[in-house]
């Protein structure tokens, strides 16, 4: 049996190639839950964008799965500084379907988090939509050990939330 390990990192220029390869694993699916229509590839202005970020107004992290000498992307979570309230920081995650149920999403978010009470994020916050189940449990699962989650329905299918670190 061939042991799976994965590593989780902060973000780098060089990630551009495999954010593109990421997005091309995604299931039509999971490219709706996240982006909340069609997307088939990144820009060059997106791919810098994503990937060269400062780490305190712009924070990101990759999840890599290491298997038999290969690094394949499996997933990445961004929290970008609100520009008028800077303890806020808007979130958006991403696991490659095939790496799905395995802790990723947990991973990474606790690694965002961490990394944004250092640079003095106090909320994370952002939107789903109601029928993305993974991400309401994942930030049930967040706030379970972390203040209490506010949520919010929109009214036009989506779920705002706040999540207090």
């Amino acid at each position: 049996m061939v042991e799976e390990t994965f590593e989780i990192r902060p973000i780098s220029p060089d990630d551009k190639i495999p954010l593109q390869v990421g997005l091309q694993m995604l299931s039509p699916e999971s490219i709706r839950q996240r982006f909340f229509s069609p997307k088939k590839g990144f820009s060059p202005e997106e791919l810098k964008f994503l990937t060269e970020v400062d780490q305190d107004n712009h924070l990101a992290y990759v999840a890599v799965h290491n298997c038999e000498g290969k690094q394949l992307p499996a997933g990445v979570i961004r929290a970008i500084r609100k520009k008028d309230d800077n303890q806020m920081a808007e979130i958006g995650i991403t696991i490659v379907d095939c790496y799905q149920g395995k802790g990723l999403g947990t991973r990474l978010l606790s690694a965002i988090a961490t990394r944004a009470k250092e640079v003095g994020i106090t909320t994370l916050y952002g939107d789903y939509h109601t029928s993305n189940l993974k991400m309401a449990k994942l930030l049930e699962k967040f706030s379970r050990n972390h203040q209490p989650l506010k949520v919010k329905h929109t009214g036009d299918g989506f779920i705002y939330f706040e999540a207090k670190l």
